[in-house]
């Protein structure tokens, strides 16, 4: 099952593959595509090689970063010492992280998310990211402008207030087949009922909703590092599928074009060098 993505990906994908030519460069792999030649293959492809989006993607593998939301984030370190700026991602009774709420304190320290600093005891040293794995924060459990709580503008109000629960009713409403069987397909490692026990209760530990499939599979099989090697393939198909089906991709335009932009380090360029290239990394004192 696939939804038509409109031509529009144009910029976007010669963006994402430049950036992926530099990730790769700096690394010294090879051209991403030699890694992942061996998974861009029928699976997820449009009769017409049109740019498509799979459900199987956008309901469910791409939605693996709902597990490394963490409850609440420090956005900036403040103009001084004391005055950094914490918030929950939601909480209608706070100053949360949601938009609209312009203000001089709102505003991000891009230190606090990346490492701009090899000391893991600096001050402006970020947090490590959450695991990918199949625990929620609390406050993805209690959206915003579910009941009993109050409305809120550009949210659904139909009662469901887990996000959780959302992802796996659009599971069931798109029809999507289990991890269990899109893994068989592959030809993948496929996770035992031992492996998904908790969902013995519900009858789901051999015929799993895809989502909750791929965070299991990130948890068991990669340690929560990195998708494992259903949700990896869908993710990674879709990117690369993307960018060959563009006509206006690198991929397609200029498929020997090599990284330019600077780095701190000479061949290995990192977002927070992206980010230094861009001006947005004001010096924190």
């Amino acid at each position: 099952m696939v939804v038509d993505l409109p031509r529009t990906v144009g910029s976007l994908s010669n963006r994402l593959f430049s950036l992926i030519r530099h990730a790769s460069e700096g690394t010294r792999d090879e051209d991403p595509r030699s890694k992942l030649r061996g998974i861009t293959s029928s699976i997820f492809r449009s009769p017409r090689r049109e740019p498509l989006i799979p459900v199987e993607f956008a309901v469910a593998a791409y939605r693996f970063g709902h597990s490394q939301i963490r409850p609440s984030y420090r956005a900036n370190f403040g103009p001084a010492d004391g005055s950094e700026f914490f918030a929950f991602v939601f909480d209608p009774n706070l100053d949360d992280m949601r938009g609209g709420k312009r203000a001089p304190h709102r505003f991000i320290d891009w230190q606090t998310f990346f490492k701009f600093v090899d000391d893991r005891n600096s001050p402006f040293a970020p947090r490590p990211n959450k695991l990918i794995d199949t625990k929620l924060s609390t406050p993805l459990f209690l959206l915003p402008g579910s009941p009993p709580g109050p409305t809120a503008p550009g949210l659904p109000t139909d009662g469901v207030q887990s996000l959780a629960s959302r992802n796996l009713i659009r599971h069931v409403n798109f029809g999507i087949p289990s991890g269990q069987a899109i893994a068989r397909v592959m030809g993948a490692q496929v996770l035992t009922p031992a492996q998904l026990a908790e969902l013995a209760p519900f009858k789901m530990d051999q015929s799993t909703p895809l989502w909750y499939y791929i965070l299991k599979e990130a948890e068991v099989l990669e340690q929560g590092l990195r998708l494992g090697p259903v949700g990896g393939r869908i993710v990674g198909e879709v990117f690369i599928g993307l960018l060959k089906a563009d006509k206006d991709s690198y991929l397609t335009v200029n498929k020997n074009w090599k990284p330019t932009l600077p780095s701190a380090k000479a061949g290995d360029f990192e977002i927070t060098d992206l980010l230094t290239f861009a001006g947005v990394v004001p010096p924190l004192q």
